[in-house]
């Protein structure tokens, strides 16, 4: 439970959160306070907004326009990593053999990348439909992979994360709730998508620029899909030609209208690498799909002693997964592989020993924890956690069979105490932040029945933001230490709403795509807005990081057995 802090615990928080600030103030002076993020030349602190609304190609297009110059960056990125390790003609040959997959099994995105294409050509950028299938393909070693037959005469046109989810009995309120992180070493130029399309169902993810999709997904049939990769394996028949993550998430949040028919569509496909699927609806169904480019299998709730709730990391639990990795299964709940183990031993103790108190704030603090360092070693904390400094973004998000799911989304980690993170294997992960001008704090999107009414939605909650935030700012004077720092991020905060709402009349004076792209860019300054709103009041009000912070009975206590290494 939040309480109100004194005056003299609030100074001291200024001073430990001043530096971010202030760096965060440097990057954005006065007169670039409310400047399209799109424009920016290092990957945006926090995500912006694409709104895509029509057919396949219409709704590839205004992706190219609205994003063609995170598209330019990307296509450098991705041209530069590959011809490090491959010919460019080795590269184009593996682009057919994956392009094959594509019209194997989600041949919609073929059209969908073409439209890319062409709105970033539009807007007067060098970026062919090639460009964008590599960045929607993975490259595997040509040696051990099996070329589809006939995919050498086709033509081309001119993950380290954690996932759970809780429901029914296990949330105080029944409701589901579904927690998901992507980890990357690198940072990309990352967007959120919001998809009204004219065929399948309407969705939420975010994914590199470039990307069809990444997880994680929502969509209004009460579906949350959440994605981590499987860890490595020593087999070579593991890694493959075949469908990659940015092609089959998107398609399963599209066209899939429960957790069921996503896991059935899901078998049928062979994919590139090994990776978990996990799945969970509004009904209270819900898989994980274990497979690599050879091998699958399921679980469900209860296979290893959830009751209403699921977790998977980077590696597997199903016994025939096995052969995947080296080593045994470590205790009851960390799976085969070492590196990812921790993470699923401290989900598990998170949502079985505080079953039915799980709730939005509780599964904020576990993108949270630790928080302050433990007083028993290791000093760099306990092990693994969600919160470590390789999340790139993290959402908690609440799934409905409408108009009234909700995702929150932070860029980077939430935590904005990191420590170092060690795992089974004994490898450590240092702490470390990767953006300019994060925050550490969410901002909240509403999947409505229409791009507008989503709009408008994130314009409300940059209102009520920007109270709350305003509330607990008037409890200091100007003389205190850190009110200036505070002031200013409040001031961009205001500017930000001013500019969403600007846009946002520009949206109604336009049509087509223009009107959609205005829409985009209100959506991206109102989030902007509540991300900073949040940073003021967080500043004042401390989040918690631990459920002793929400008032439940400590982590670690002698109350309930623990598999998290705690002493």
């Amino acid at each position: 439970m939040q309480r109100r802090r004194s005056m003299f615990k609030r100074l001291r928080l200024f001073l430990s959160v001043l530096f971010m600030i202030s760096t965060c103030i440097l990057i954005l002076s006065s007169e670039q306070m409310a400047k399209n993020p799109f424009d920016a030349d290092y990957p945006p602190g926090i995500l912006p907004a694409i709104v895509l609304q029509g057919t396949d190609y219409e709704m590839g297009m205004q992706y190219g326009e609205q994003a063609a110059s995170f598209l330019i960056k990307a296509k450098r990125e991705k041209w530069s990593a590959a011809l490090e390790n491959f010919s460019r003609e080795e590269v184009l040959q593996a682009l057919k053999a994956n392009q094959y997959y594509i019209k194997e099994y989600t041949p919609e995105w073929i059209t969908f990348m073409r439209g890319m294409a062409n709105g970033a050509v539009s807007k007067g950028y060098d970026i062919t439909y090639t460009d964008i299938l590599l960045m929607n393909c993975t490259l595997p070693k040509p040696e051990t992979s099996q070329y589809p037959e006939g995919a050498d005469k086709d033509t081309l046109p001119p993950k380290k994360c954690s996932v759970c989810s809780a429901w029914g009995s296990a949330t105080k309120t029944g409701q589901l709730i579904g927690v998901d992180t992507l980890d990357s070493s690198e940072v990309p130029y990352g967007v959120v998508i919001i998809a009204f399309p004219d065929k399948g169902n309407s969705y939420i993810c975010a994914a590199d620029a470039g990307e069809i999709g990444d997880h994680f997904l929502m969509n209004n049939q009460g579906l949350f899909i959440g994605n981590s990769g499987g860890g490595s394996s020593p087999r070579d028949i593991d890694y493959d030609y075949g469908l990659c993550w940015s092609c089959s998430l998107p398609y399963l949040a599209r066209f899939a209208n429960s957790a069921e028919e996503a896991k059935d569509m899901v078998m049928q496909w062979h994919i590139n690498l090994p990776e978990n699927f996990h799945f969970v609806d509004t009904d209270g169904i819900a898989y994980v799909v274990e497979k690599t480019s050879a091998l699958q299998s399921v679980r469900k709730p209860g296979d290893f002693g959830e009751k209403n709730f699921l977790y998977s990391t980077n590696n597997y639990l199903n016994k025939n997964m096995k052969v995947t990795k080296e080593g045994g299964f470590i205790k009851q709940h960390g799976g085969y592989g070492a590196y990812a183990a921790p993470r699923n031993q401290m989900i598990w103790d998170m949502l079985h020993n505080y079953h039915g108190q799980i709730d939005v704030e509780f599964a904020k603090m576990i993108l949270r924890f630790p928080g302050e360092a433990p007083p028993e070693p290791p000093a760099g904390g306990w092990e693994a956690m969600f919160c470590r400094p390789s999340n790139l973004w993290t959402a908690v998000v609440t799934p409905h069979k409408g108009d009234q799911g909700i995702a929150r989304i932070c860029t980077g980690p939430v935590g904005s105490v990191l420590h170092a993170s060690e795992a089974s294997d004994e490898s450590t992960m240092n702490p470390t932040y990767q953006y300019v001008d994060g925050t550490h704090t969410f901002y909240q999107l509403r999947l409505a029945a229409s791009p507008l009414e989503t709009v408008r939605e994130a314009r409300n909650e940059a209102k009520q933001s920007i109270s709350e935030a305003y509330r607990e700012l008037m409890y200091l004077n100007f003389t205190d230490s850190g009110y200036a720092a505070l002031e200013k991020v409040y001031g961009l905060a205001n500017a930000e709403y001013y500019a969403g709402r600007d846009a946002l009349q520009q949206a109604r004076l336009s049509s087509g795509n223009q009107a959609l792209a205005w829409l985009s860019l209100a959506v991206t300054f109102f989030t902007r807005c509540q991300a900073h709103a949040a940073q003021v009041k967080e500043a004042l009000v401390a989040p918690a990081t631990s459920p002793s912070d929400l008032g439940l009975r400590p982590f670690g206590g002698d109350w309930a057995e623990w598999e998290t290494r705690i002493k």
